[in-house]
């Protein structure tokens, strides 16, 4: 998606794609268009003074760690502050943000300057991860924290299993494999479900498919990274009574 061309269609296709995976439709869309808004754009914008999602992505940083930390102290009663900061991390971290805005699809959606489109600007964790923190202030702006708390618990429905082990944003499918040998004693399997766009920026599609027939659907700019994002999804949203 290097040099994804964001045209006007596309662009309200884009939203609309993120609204639905986000499980929240906004009542200011300007605030939405703030949220996606890099400072790269702004800066190339004739608009005078036109702002970026700086000021957004401070809020969203801070609304994020208090959903996620209240989160895990219910879920975790006996662990100490030094296991639930750890936990926390795994979750709020920048590899675990920018995860997920390409899952909710927010890169396609993203504002970006030209020379920092052209540059990769949305494969960059950094970029991404600001962006997703950003998109959940806005969230909270528009429609307070149980508007916001909806969001984050829709990405993560089984946060106390993401942080399980402490693997889950570095080896997704090491993880998976794992806990599909304990539960169930034979391993996932990964199909292809398409592979689109010029062979310069293709987009991937995976599943997960578990023993049981359930099935996860990953996204990439490679196989490699579908596959990934698949199993990461597996291990977030999946029931793991009896598994490790």
């Amino acid at each position: 998606m290097k040099n994804f061309n964001l045209t006007a269609a596309n662009w309200s296709q884009a939203l609309t794609e993120l609204q639905e995976r986000a499980g929240y439709t906004f009542h200011d869309k300007e605030l939405l268009r703030l949220a996606l808004t890099h400072s790269s754009y702004a800066s190339e914008s004739p608009i005078p003074f036109c702002q970026w999602n700086e000021r957004l992505e401070f809020l969203g940083d801070a609304v994020l760690q208090l959903i996620v930390t209240h989160r895990l102290y219910l879920d975790m009663p006996n662990a100490q502050e030094g296991e639930l900061t750890r936990s926390r991390s795994v979750l709020v971290d920048e590899p675990a943000n920018a995860r997920n805005a390409k899952n909710l699809t927010l890169d396609r959606a993203l504002l970006l300057g030209k020379g920092e489109c052209q540059g990769g600007g949305r494969e960059r964790a950094s970029l991404l991860g600001d962006a997703f923190e950003a998109f959940l202030g806005a969230v909270y702006l528009d429609g307070g924290f149980e508007a916001a708390r909806g969001v984050v618990e829709r990405i993560y429905p089984n946060a106390l299993q993401a942080v399980q082990g402490g693997e889950v944003t570095e080896n997704p499918k090491g993880l998976l494999q794992i806990k599909c040998q304990a539960k169930f004693r034979k391993s996932p399997e990964y199909r292809e479900v398409s592979s689109t766009g010029p062979s310069h920026a293709p987009h991937f599609v995976y599943e997960a498919i578990l023993p049981d027939g359930t099935v996860f659907k990953g996204e990439g700019n490679s196989k490699k990274v579908a596959e990934q994002n698949a199993a990461y999804n597996a291990i977030l949203q999946y029931h793991w009574d009896g598994a490790n």
